[in-house]
């Protein structure tokens, strides 16, 4: 697997057409902790592109382990709410029981994400906009 930029964008392009060979090493682009010129963001294309994607079972929890993971552990970059919005689509649920669990962090900045996504992507906030007669947030996630 390629670690450049231009490597890394034409590994995201295969997702395009959903390539399987493409599809398994963004996978296993995501799951791995590199820090490089342009990772993070080649890791945020690679999620946008993976929201429109028909996934397995598996290859949508090994995103979700590593998304999860790399959230509780404090370790992401600027770009990384495009990570959490494809929590978000695999698994709702679980990325909102992180969230809750991380929004008294002790870190600054996780608890800024973990906020975010209460604030705008939990089933309770939703609930509340429903009531209000407001438009729901959840276009933001896809």
């Amino acid at each position: 697997m390629g670690t450049n930029k231009q490597e890394l964008h034409d590994l995201a392009d295969g997702l395009i057409i959903e390539d399987p060979k493409s599809i398994d090493g963004c996978i296993q682009f995501i799951e791995s902790n590199s820090e490089g010129i342009w990772h993070g963001r080649a890791r945020s294309m690679m999620c946008r592109r993976f929201k429109h994607i028909e996934l397995s079972r598996a290859d949508a929890d090994r995103l979700l382990v590593a998304i999860l993971g790399r959230f509780e552990s404090g370790r992401f970059a600027e770009q990384f709410r495009d990570m959490l919005r494809l929590a978000l689509v695999l698994d709702e649920n679980a990325t909102n029981a992180v969230a809750r669990k991380l929004s008294a962090d002790s870190r600054d900045y996780v608890r800024t994400q973990a906020d975010w996504i209460l604030e705008h992507h939990s089933p309770e906030k939703e609930a509340e906009q429903d009531a209000a007669g407001q438009p729901a947030t959840r276009s933001e996630s896809k």
